[in-house]
């Protein structure tokens, strides 16, 4: 009698950052997951490296921020430049002020992320079955059969009521379900040091244009006392063109370049040394986003869904988000508490946040590296005169801290409904802006700088549907929506700047999202 597979709830293809994180919050909502990966362990280069603001209150959610913070850097500022020059800083901190416990970049490299992430799992009994590849997939009404092998010896099927492909931007799974990854491939070739005992950077984030290049740098912890780490991002000239832009990546984009040309063009154009690399690469840039996040009961998540230039710190960022909000949903689902079509939402929210990071990114990617003759003006005699303005300009008004929203990932929205969405696309201009509401569909505002001694962040971390009643004339009709649905019940002062005055209930996902927002005396709201 042939013996029945192991059956779990959720396997999760892939221990990178976008794995692993839907591996964490799996196991946080009582979800019974494993997570398998055919590497031997995690992750030693440093690759990605930012962490943005929306991330960090993740990580706080799930109870690892501290940890997180006492190994990163703060990037607390941007210092802008042309050439062997640089301005003044833009204080990135001060712009995010008041919007998020954690303004500014915090940086902490990927191999550092994943150990924090795979540590917890450890610590919570749910190890990562590293060694592990997968060899089908096989689904049906019910589950997936996932064959695998293990050390290249033992064949054994998992049998999973949902998967989570979280297997990288040439995602085998994705190949297996037929989903197409649309977009480009840039011709030109970047370039990535981790380089040691810098000179020729300031501190924080260096942003520097020159009339054939830029320069992209983000520091990092030190190594030993003294030894200054810094991350250099480039293009790398005169390499002849790749691939067709739109033909599909079929392996690694990664491009084989002696690094000293790499280090040429940094003394040269930039007046930038360093005494060794720790890590260098080069390789071209794609802007693709696939077709489907979802087919049956298989989704994909981060890279395997989405790719794009590293110019802004978001690829890293936005795979935790999508493992974030795609383990909320199932939890949700296997629970009882939500019907299966809710897991349709996971694409609808989350492949719209893609499209537009991807086409933004690759925009700005096109402009910088573009080789026109009006591309290199623009850089070289134009951004000169109009940098240094907007350096004075941008912190003291809502321009700067619009861009940290975006930026940070805190402003990103959800339509909470198919019928909102449509109403709202069918209207034009201010009328259009007016629909969207201000807070439904987006994180919950946190109120911790206009309420001193007020968190309303505090409560996600019991990862629950929940009411937020704000204001004395709010507790009625929030203790009444708290009854109705057997939510938890959080008041907290009003906070009008905030988009909560008095009066204001709202429900709030387990991912931190608000889903509905009433005012005392007024209809419900949903966006």
């Amino acid at each position: 009698m042939e013996a029945r597979p192991r059956s779990v709830d959720v396997c999760v293809i892939g221990a990178g950052p976008t794995g692993l994180m839907a591996a964490n919050w799996l196991e946080r909502l009582g979800v019974e997951a494993v997570i398998i990966d055919g590497k031997a362990g995690p992750t030693r280069e440093s690759r990605a490296l930012g962490v943005q603001a929306r991330t960090m209150e993740i990580y706080a959610q799930l109870g690892v921020v501290d940890q997180v913070l006492a190994q990163a850097v703060p990037a607390n500022e941007m210092r802008p430049g042309v050439g062997r020059t640089s301005w003044s800083a833009v204080p990135l901190n001060r712009i995010g002020k008041g919007q998020t416990p954690y303004p500014g970049i915090t940086i902490l490299e990927q191999h550092a992320n994943e150990r924090i992430l795979a540590d917890r799992l450890v610590t919570r009994g749910r190890p990562v079955r590293w060694n592990t590849r997968v060899l089908a997939l096989h689904q049906d009404g019910d589950g997936v059969d996932v064959d695998v092998e293990s050390a290249g010896e033992t064949r054994e099927t998992l049998r999973a009521r949902y998967v989570i492909a979280a297997d990288g931007a040439s995602s085998p799974t994705r190949g297996q379900l037929g989903i197409g990854f649309d977009g480009q491939t840039n011709a030109k070739v970047f370039y990535v040091i981790d380089a040691r005992d810098v000179h020729g950077t300031d501190s924080g984030i260096n942003v520097r244009l020159a009339g054939d290049d830029f320069l992209l740098t983000f520091p990092m912890s030190d190594a030993a006392p003294g030894a200054r780490r810094v991350r250099l991002l480039g293009i790398l000239r005169d390499v002849p063109d790749g691939p067709s832009p739109t033909a599909e990546p079929s392996g690694p984009d990664t491009v084989t370049l002696d690094e000293s040309r790499a280090r040429a063009a940094l003394d040269t154009d930039f007046g930038v040394t360093y005494s060794r690399a720790g890590w260098f690469a080069t390789y071209r840039v794609h802007h693709r986003v696939a077709e489907a996040f979802r087919v049956g009961r298989v989704f994909l998540a981060g890279d395997a869904g989405h790719v794009h230039s590293p110019i802004g710190a978001q690829g890293m960022n936005t795979g935790l988000q999508d493992a974030h909000n795609l383990a909320c949903k199932l939890a949700d689902v296997l629970s009882g508490r939500m019907p299966e079509d809710y897991l349709e939402r996971y694409e609808a929210e989350r492949r719209p946040v893609a499209l537009r990071l991807v086409a933004t990114t690759d925009r700005l990617f096109a402009r910088v590296t573009s080789s026109t003759a009006r591309a290199r003006f623009i850089r070289s005699r134009v951004m000169p005169l109009v940098w240094p303005v907007l350096v004075r300009l941008v912190p003291r008004g809502p321009l700067g801290a619009r861009i940290f929203g975006y930026v940070s990932q805190l402003r990103i929205h959800y339509w909470m409904t198919e019928g909102a969405r449509v109403r709202a696309e069918a209207l034009r201009g201010p009328a259009r802006a007016r629909r969207r509401d201000p807070v439904v569909g987006r994180r919950l505002p946190w109120i911790g700088a206009t309420n001193p001694g007020e968190d309303n962040h505090a409560p996600l971390a019991s990862a629950h549907w929940q009411v937020h009643a704000y204001g004395p004339r709010a507790a009625g009709r929030g203790a009444i929506t708290a009854q109705q649905y057997d939510f938890e019940l959080h008041t907290f002062g009003a906070s009008p700047r905030r988009g909560l005055p008095d009066g204001t209930v709202v429900v709030v996902r387990p991912d931190g999202f608000v889903a509905v927002r009433q005012r005392v005396g007024t209809n419900r709201h949903g966006a």
